[in-house]
């Protein structure tokens, strides 16, 4: 046994004896911080502290019974990689008769007759509290708040909390200042008979605030809690901003320790009745127990969440210079990557992906990837969020090479995935990739009326791949910050949306794909805007027609494409896609570069 999984049976050892201490029966483990963010900061990584699965998603339910991990499709693969079978049972939801953590602990109280679990407050959405509240029937089943955390309590060697700068953006690049955004979400608390909002997610706080940090990996928000209220807006800050930032934000914003967040809440008092204003999935229960018995709260989204997804000019312009720099370093690091391999030179998973980060690092306005890039050779590309590239796999001739990158550059957010074949390709290697790509270029081609889902889009887009008799276990496609986090709602492409319509303004990844374990996978994705369309004919209601403009100016892997596949349509994008990359791009990039994207945006026969 290695050290890393000594220490990991240990804390479970210690955990579940501190379970007999408090009384509960099972503990809940989320991947979430107390933000609710999908990366945390490794002080948070609880999850993976007891349970070794480093997946940004994925639940563990700690018991005497037995540990569980609940994963969905996306990291099956990794679980199995990741996780000691000895130690936990893994729940690949999705699969048939796959439990999720709700439905298991609904199982857990039937087998045991009563279930108490216990779960920190602070690292569960109300939303997700009251779902699985509402799995335990039993008179004597509850979930019990603990004010410490278990794990914490057995980690020894966790890393401290992090306090970076905080900084401004220009107003060039958010196009709204502070005091505007404060007056919108004002109005609509008076609207909704609220004296105070109170906000625990970290992209909310950066976007009303302008301001932008570096506590979370790839993610440029800093800790903070913020509370408005009628008179005033307070913001709950780890690291102490500047003078000058202070300056700047006076008086819309006033600043106190993050530390001085619980006492604010409890103290929190409004006139005439009115609420707090709560949103169910983005505030925990920890703030929820925090407020007086005497304060109503008003559950609902909270208005940030479609003031920050329907962006504005300035934001849409920024993301638009981001994806130009982000696609001048794909397009020079693919072709480093064909020179090297054409010389005969070995080329690594993780030479590649330093070689891109190099790249994307000398573009103008770089602050940090968008998340770890995911360069997966040959039969890792089946692992959806593959993120471990190795020195040890090479690419070898008749792989397919999955690349999944994005970068934070001033004022924009990229996400963007391209599968390219190293050698000579097989014919079903053409054939699935070019059915990935028809998946791809039919949702881009569509127009849809105003008021169309998520859940609709993703169903047009995955069609072709169904009329195949096959299907990809993950979302089409998901929203996308501006110059802040990479997966951003309220819109999703997904079966499972939430029935979002999808409205001008608002950024979405296109990204269809093909995995076979053993074999490899496809993805092939790009970042569009939605917007207005007005060469359509009037809708029969009345209401206005939509469509998708591609931010990602990234040529896909000709030699992959089987034009035969193809409609007439479906070429015709194709290529006028491609000219568009090519009159975009081969202005900004050296000569041999420019042959390289010449080559590869060059119509073929």
């Amino acid at each position: 046994m290695s050290d890393a999984s000594d220490r990991l049976v240990q804390r479970l050892e210690r955990v579940h004896q501190r379970l007999t201490e408090y009384q509960v029966d099972a503990y809940l483990v989320p991947s979430s911080d107390a933000h609710l963010n999908e990366y945390v900061p490794t002080y948070q990584c609880r999850r993976a502290a007891i349970s070794g699965f480093t997946g940004s998603a994925g639940d563990v339910l700690l018991s005497p019974y037995g540990n569980h991990l609940f994963v969905d499709s996306r990291y099956h693969l990794q679980a199995e990689q990741e996780v000691d079978p000895g130690q936990f049972r893994i729940h690949k939801v999705g699969l048939a008769d796959a439990y999720t953590l709700k439905g298991w602990l609904a199982e857990m109280e039937k087998q045991h007759g009563t279930l108490r679990v216990g779960f920190d407050p602070f690292l569960h959405a109300m939303a997700s509290h009251a779902s699985y509240a509402a799995a335990l029937s039993t008179s004597g089943s509850a979930l019990v708040p603990i004010d410490v955390n278990l794990i914490d309590e057995v980690w020894d060697d966790r890393p401290a909390a992090p306090e970076h700068p905080i900084y401004a953006l220009p107003d060039d690049v958010t196009g709204r200042p502070v005091g505007d955004k404060l007056a919108v979400i004002r109005q609509q608390m008076t609207e909704a008979g609220a004296g105070a909002l109170i906000l625990t997610k970290l992209d909310e706080i950066a976007w009303i605030t302008n301001l932008r940090g570096s506590d979370i990996a790839y993610n440029p928000v800093f800790e903070s809690y913020l509370i408005i209220e009628s008179a005033r807006a307070t913001c709950f800050t780890r690291a102490a901003p500047s003078a000058t930032v202070r300056q700047e934000l006076a008086p819309d914003i006033v600043f106190q320790a993050y530390e001085a967040y619980p006492q604010a809440a409890r103290q929190l008092e409004t006139s005439s009745g009115q609420a707090v204003w709560l949103d169910p999935d983005g505030a925990t229960m920890g703030t929820r127990l925090l407020l007086p018995e005497t304060v109503r709260v008003h559950e609902r989204r909270n208005p940030v969440v479609a003031m920050k997804a329907e962006k504005n000019d300035a934001e849409i312009a920024s993301m638009r210079r981001a994806h130009v720099h982000a696609a001048a370093a794909k397009i020079r690091s693919l072709a480093r990557l064909e020179q090297l391999l054409d010389a005969g030179q070995g080329v690594s998973e993780r030479a590649y992906s330093e070689m891109l980060h190099e790249e994307y690092s000398s573009e103008e306005g770089f602050s940090d990837l968008s998340f770890t890039t995911i360069a997966a050779a040959g039969a890792n590309g089946a692992i959806v969020h593959y993120s471990q590239a190795s020195d040890d796999v090479f690419l070898t001739d008749g792989d397919l090479f999955l690349v999944d990158s994005g970068a934070q550059v001033m004022g924009g957010t990229t996400d963007d995935t391209r599968t390219v074949v190293v050698g000579p390709c097989t014919d079903r290697q053409r054939r699935l990739y070019t059915l990935v790509l028809r998946c791809h270029i039919q949702l881009a081609r569509q127009k849809f009326p105003e008021g169309t889902s998520g859940e609709a889009l993703d169903a047009l887009a995955r069609s072709l791949m169904w009329n195949a008799g096959l299907d990809y276990g993950h979302g089409t496609g998901h929203g996308v910050g501006a110059f802040l986090n990479v997966h951003e709602g309220p819109q999703r492409l997904s079966p499972n949306g939430s029935g979002e319509p999808l409205k001008a303004g608002m950024v979405v990844s296109n990204e269809p794909g093909y995995y076979e374990k053993g074999w490899g996978g496809i993805r092939l994705e790009n970042l569009y805007v939605v917007a207005s369309d007005d060469d359509m004919p009037p809708h029969p209601s009345g209401k206005g027609w939509l469509r998708f403009e591609p931010l990602t100016l990234i040529p896909f892997d000709q030699r992959l494409i089987d034009r035969e596949q193809l409609s007439a349509a479906e070429a015709a994008w194709l290529d006028q896609y491609h000219d568009r990359v090519l009159q975009t791009m081969e202005p900004l990039l050296a000569p041999e570069h420019r042959a390289w994207l010449r080559d590869a945006c060059a119509p073929t026969a």
